[in-house]
């Protein structure tokens, strides 16, 4: 009799890419549920929760642009939490010192690898909707101006993709918990270098960075900002898919998908990153009407007795200049010249960049004239310029400050191009003081911050109004005396104050306040006649 042993029955292999997907699915919950991570998350969205019990969120955001600042935040709080996090979990096996086991699974080295590379993409959603969700709130505002940049916000999970991508390749090339920390570090202090370098001139180095930055310390139109969004994305997203590739290899996988997979990622890494210092001709055409005649880009709002002429992302804005303007005019008797008029500015083309922005005189008083003739032309004479910056309290008081030199000299501009003085100049600081909280707030911040004169300035408009110490002083005495009672005198004595050759001694005299005595010959500002 022969006994035939039964054959053993198959085992049910599940194929590898569905056993590369459950493990993922484990790895986001652990890549999720990581004290790193949740830390890194809530410091993300501190300010917000700061801004938002404390009352201090900006009431004029400019979308475009707070959709690029959360870039930087991004990178380092959220990116470095994704780096260092991604790099522990693919440690997980040698910290434990299991390594050996991983020989008898299903999976093998690259399928592992890939688990791991999958993993950050859960975090990376949550991430999408929590920036999302912010521009969102802040385009509920009333002043919200432009619009944000679809390719902006997705900027920010994607750069959580690639530093993953980065801790795990990091992982398989040197096995240790303190690299990713490292390397981290060492990202910083070169993307920290390329910005000084950028900083002297070279702006377009900035570009190579995983997240852009914006050259002009103001904000623009969104037709006028000049951000390869688009392009940068793609630019990113190759350099996310060239880790993950390197990563995989370095793992042990080999073949033609694999080098298919590099050659692709590098081609989008390299088109993409090229595609971003295309000159974009039309833009720059755009800008430099939007800096010298604005009037062929802008709406027009009638208000009452004034006129207020903005770009249409900056509409919103118009109730916030007309609340300072009638602050600063409801003192003012009754003024003869043409109707009023509020046009914005902005310097889009031309703008200084560099370590030293100066500007000198000449060059100022010429744009100032210009500009003044194309307002002029589009009938708006002696328009008031206003900027766009308008998110805190500083620029409504440089607004209320243009606004009072319109009401006290018929021009939108000083005839030097940069000071007021004597009574006007003390005129002129009350004016802005007594006008809203806010201008009354801009105002002492920028005394606190001047020394020998009270400046005015406002990249946007090209102002830098100064007026001496000794006259601003006056005012800022007057400042504390009733409202009502010094308005009722400014009344009386209109033609008297406003002439350019009537001293501050003369303002405090009508006032009541004390003249501060003259400062040092040294420090004296010295007025142009």
């Amino acid at each position: 009799m022969t006994i035939v042993a039964a054959a053993p029955p198959a085992v049910q292999v599940a194929p590898r890419h569905r056993a590369m997907l459950a493990l993922a699915r484990v790895e986001s919950v652990r890549f999720l549920r990581h004290p790193l991570t949740v830390a890194a998350l809530l410091l993300f969205v501190s300010p917000w929760i700061y801004d938002l019990f404390t009352g201090t969120t900006d009431r004029y955001p400019v979308l475009h642009d707070k959709a690029v600042g959360m870039q930087l935040l991004g990178l380092f709080v959220l990116g470095g939490a994704a780096l260092v996090v991604a790099n522990l979990n693919a440690l997980r096996a040698h910290r434990h010192h299991t390594d050996a086991l991983y020989s008898v699974l299903v999976l093998p080295g690259p399928w592992r690898t890939g688990a791991f590379l999958l993993a950050p993409l859960p975090y990376a959603a949550a991430v999408l909707v929590l920036v999302t969700a912010r521009v969102g709130a802040l385009s509920l505002l009333p002043g919200a101006a432009g619009h944000a940049d679809p390719a902006e916000l997705v900027t920010i999970p994607v750069l959580v993709v690639l530093f993953a991508a980065a801790g795990v390749l990091l992982a398989g090339l040197i096995r240790s918990a303190v690299v990713a920390p490292l390397a981290m570090f060492a990202f910083a202090v070169a993307a920290f270098t390329v910005l000084v370098v950028a900083a002297e001139g070279n702006a377009t180095l900035r570009l190579l960075l995983p997240v852009m930055f914006g050259d002009l310390p103001f904000a623009l139109p969104s037709d006028l900002v000049d951000r390869p969004a688009l392009r940068h994305l793609a630019y990113v997203a190759g350099l996310a898919a060239l880790a993950a590739v390197a990563a995989v290899v370095r793992s042990g996988a080999r073949g033609r998908p694999v080098v298919a997979a590099a050659v692709l990622a590098a081609t989008l890494t390299a088109t993409a990153g090229a595609a971003q210092f295309a000159p974009d001709d039309a833009r720059r055409r755009a800008a430099v009407t939007a800096t010298d005649n604005p009037a062929q880009m802008q709406t027009c709002h009638r208000r009452g007795d004034v006129t207020y002429c903005a770009f249409d992302d900056f509409a919103p804005w118009i109730p916030g200049w007309e609340a300072v303007l009638q602050g600063v005019r409801r003192p003012v008797p009754a003024v003869t010249g043409p109707p009023l008029a509020v046009r914005q500015r902005v310097w889009a083309a031309g703008y200084p960049t560099g370590s030293s922005i100066t500007v000198d005189l000449t060059t100022e008083v010429a744009r100032n004239t210009a500009w003044s003739r194309a307002a002029d032309a589009a009938g708006t004479p002696a328009a008031i310029p206003v900027g766009t910056s308008w998110d805190d309290d500083t620029s409504a008081a440089a607004f209320a400050a243009a606004v009072a030199l319109r009401l006290l000299t018929g021009s939108a501009f000083s005839a030097d191009g940069r000071s007021v003085c004597g009574a006007r100049g003390a005129l002129l600081v009350w004016l802005v003081g007594q006008a809203t909280p806010a201008t009354a707030k801009g105002l002492h911040r920028l005394d606190a911050q001047s020394s020998g004169s009270l400046a005015f300035t406002e990249p946007t408009t090209f102002m830098n109004l100064a007026v001496p110490d000794r006259d601003a002083a006056t005012a800022l005495a007057a400042l504390r005396r009733p409202p009502a009672e010094i308005g009722a005198l400014v009344a009386a004595h209109w033609q008297e104050l406003t002439d350019p050759a009537t001293p501050a001694d003369r303002f405090a005299a009508l006032t009541g306040v004390p003249i501060a005595p003259e400062p040092p010959l040294e420090e004296r500002y010295t007025c142009t006649p």
